[in-house]
């Protein structure tokens, strides 16, 4: 009997692993793609614009949907009846090849008509009866695994861009008081770098070492080393620089600091106190515009100044175990914060890096989140900066709303997307961006 059961259990176990491989083979083998048109509607409540953008939208959508998959349907019996039935996925992936056919308006809507190439219908088991008993549990909770995965792919739409990844560079920071920080050496270029790592970290934002940099705090000066070198005239505005920097940097954001205040005060019964000081300022890279700036002011008691030898980079671990880095240490994660909330309420941006015909290429891919599919507006920028009544101060560059651009291609730095007007052309350094 024991000899039974043990056989029994070995074509049960072997079983359930066939079935397990057939069910894997089903939701990792590729599905062919096939050509797909399909329409998009979008009421008319503003710009036209907006609602041609959102009826292509709608449009990709409808593609997806009319390429959905049934995947398989499985059912596991045992001798005291039905365990597991009726376990169903749908599956949805991403447009590419979207070209825009015809398109057409009445007095309140946006229609587009599309053709693009999606993913094809899958295979179904035609409910597959299999007689189990032991390892049926096992079974249902791996099949409940694989739903609960292909969902969470089937709820990526094409046009769900809230979650790009925008690109910024932390500078140095600017030292108010140089005897502040004589017991820590470096201390500016290991704060930015520092920031640096603990923004990616997060893994919300994509960022740059730029800590060789130093954006001026106004009008003092300060050059870069592209400006030392000879390459570019006299800079007259920190706006201006921070746009060079973004440019040569490849980012969206330049954030730059200040160490205002690192000193030791004494108070009157003996007390020391150490301060800290620090401000933050984000400028947009493409406008040079600030667009947020924050202080944060602590101070530490019975923190004097480090009397271990310090090495490179000064915040170490012992430096963190001491009162006054314990309270750095909590400062930078409200900075890191701070800096997400800021660009967070920043529209996403990138530049065009080349362009091909009706095909344009630019600097934001996977790693920044852009899916292919995602619909995005386009803006050709002036090619001098517009200075201000005594031409003595750059306001930025003026921007000229193009044509709508959908993306077909997504590689892990870069992205490729198709200009939805035959006459409209992009250059490098023009405008991508993301308008909700």
């Amino acid at each position: 009997m024991v000899k039974a059961l043990r056989v029994k259990n070995k074509r049960l176990l072997a079983l359930t692993a066939r079935l397990l491989a057939l069910l894997l083979i089903m939701l990792v083998s590729p599905v062919q793609a096939q050509s797909v048109e399909a329409e998009g509607i979008a009421p008319i409540n503003g710009p036209v614009g907006i609602a041609k953008r959102l009826a292509l939208q709608d449009a990709i959508r409808q593609a997806l949907l009319k390429a959905s998959a049934q995947v398989s349907t499985t059912t596991v019996v045992s001798s005291r009846g039905v365990v597991s039935d009726n376990v169903r996925f749908t599956a949805r992936g991403n447009v590419t090849n979207v070209v825009v056919i015809d398109e057409w308006t009445d007095e309140s809507n946006y229609y587009v008509k599309i053709r693009a190439q999606v993913p094809g219908t899958g295979v179904s088991s035609g409910g597959r009866s299999v007689t189990g008993g032991a390892m049926a549990g096992a079974l249902t909770s791996t099949t409940m695994q694989a739903q609960g995965t292909m969902q969470g792919q089937s709820m990526h739409r094409a046009g769900d861009v809230g979650q790009y990844r925008r690109k910024l560079a932390i500078t140095q920071f600017h030292v108010m008081d140089r005897t502040h920080i004589a017991d820590l050496p470096n201390i500016e270029t290991e704060i930015s770098r520092e920031l640096k790592r603990r923004l990616a970290a997060s893994g919300q934002v994509r960022t740059v070492d730029a800590s060789q940099y130093l954006l001026p705090l106004g009008n003092d000066g300060v050059m870069s080393q592209r400006r030392i070198l000879g390459a570019l005239p006299p800079a007259k505005e920190v706006g201006q620089l921070a746009t060079e920097f973004a440019e040569s940097l490849g980012v969206q954001y330049i954030v730059s600091g200040v160490i205002r205040d690192m000193g030791i005060t004494k108070h009157m019964l003996g007390a020391r106190v150490r301060h800290l000081e620090l401000d933050i300022i984000v400028h947009d890279g493409i406008t040079g515009e600030e667009v947020a700036r924050h202080r944060l002011n602590e101070s530490v008691v019975d923190a004097g100044p480090f009397d271990f030898p310090t090495t490179s980079p000064v915040l170490n671990d012992k430096f963190y175990a001491s009162p006054f880095g314990q309270r750095v240490h909590r400062v930078l994660n409200k900075l890191v914060n701070m800096i997400i909330a800021d660009l967070s309420n920043q529209l996403f941006t990138a530049r065009v890096i080349r362009t091909e015909g009706k095909q344009v290429f630019f600097d934001a891919g996977g790693n920044a989140n852009v899916k292919v599919g995602d619909v995005l507006n386009t803006f050709q920028l002036s090619q001098a900066s517009v200075n201000d009544l005594a031409g003595q101060r750059s306001l930025g560059f003026s921007e000229a709303p193009t044509a709508i651009l959908v993306v077909t291609k997504v590689q892990r730095l870069f992205s490729v997307g198709e200009l939805d007007s035959e006459t409209i052309r992009l250059s490098p350094g023009d405008v991508i961006r993301f308008e909700p």
